[in-house]
């Protein structure tokens, strides 16, 4: 799918999503701080949106991540295919630089939930090098929701972190409408999105849950 069809797919789900859920595009630009002129040419596939006009239609309408996923393609396929000069690029990892997983502090791996069970996960991670970890973010890989995949923020700020500390890392979290096996993935990024460890820890910090049908939702403890 190129730029101009990933885009008007787009915009037409977003409309879809709104008119859907009752609300007039008069009240989603007030809602977004935006024009009615700029939301129109958005859901008409005339304007790119930016990504929390994509996630609050998402997350205001209950979106099930297609419209995340037109977003993405749309940007990828709009960009042009080049290196970015390495001058400009920054030099990760840090030297010095390390994380180490401590612990799940809540909702083990496998945790069996029912569909759209609401929940905090808590990980546990020691800052183990000699860098400070200073204004970083814990940045969702992929569409940050989805039909079969839990739903969350796509980033969230990682408290600043001195060599040697530990730091909890909490991501509020939507459990998925499908039944079954779930993963997410996070990895920790500056601002611009640049992975810090780009040669380490491939799959990130993850959550893995089960949702099923019918059954209670777990009781949500701290483990440490």
């Amino acid at each position: 799918m190129g730029s101009g069809a990933a885009l008007t797919a787009l915009g037409h789900q977003l409309r879809y999503l709104r008119q859907s859920a009752g609300m007039t595009l008069t009240e989603a630009a007030r809602q977004l701080r935006t024009t009615k002129g700029h939301l129109s040419n958005v859901e008409r596939g005339r304007d790119r949106p930016g990504l929390a006009i994509v996630a609050f239609y998402e997350d205001r309408f209950n979106g099930d991540g297609q419209a995340f996923g037109l977003y993405v393609e749309s940007v990828t396929s709009w960009r042009p295919r080049q290196r970015q000069p390495v001058a400009s690029r920054p030099r990760f990892p840090i030297p010095g630089d390390a994380s180490t997983f401590v612990a799940d502090i809540t909702v083990p791996d496998g945790t069996i939930m029912p569909p759209f069970f609401i929940f905090k996960k808590v990980w546990r991670v020691r800052n183990s090098g000699t860098v400070p970890w200073i204004g970083r973010w814990l940045v969702r890989e992929g569409a940050p929701g989805g039909y079969g995949v839990p739903r969350s923020p796509y980033r969230v700020p990682i408290p600043d972190t001195q060599p040697g500390e530990e730091v909890d890392l909490m991501v509020p979290v939507r459990a998925q409408a499908l039944e079954g096996s779930s993963q997410a993935h996070w990895k920790m990024k500056d601002d611009d999105g640049w992975e810090y460890f780009p040669d380490r820890y491939p799959a990130g910090i993850v959550l893995s849950i089960v949702v099923r049908a019918g059954v209670p939702g777990p009781e949500i403890q701290r483990r440490g």
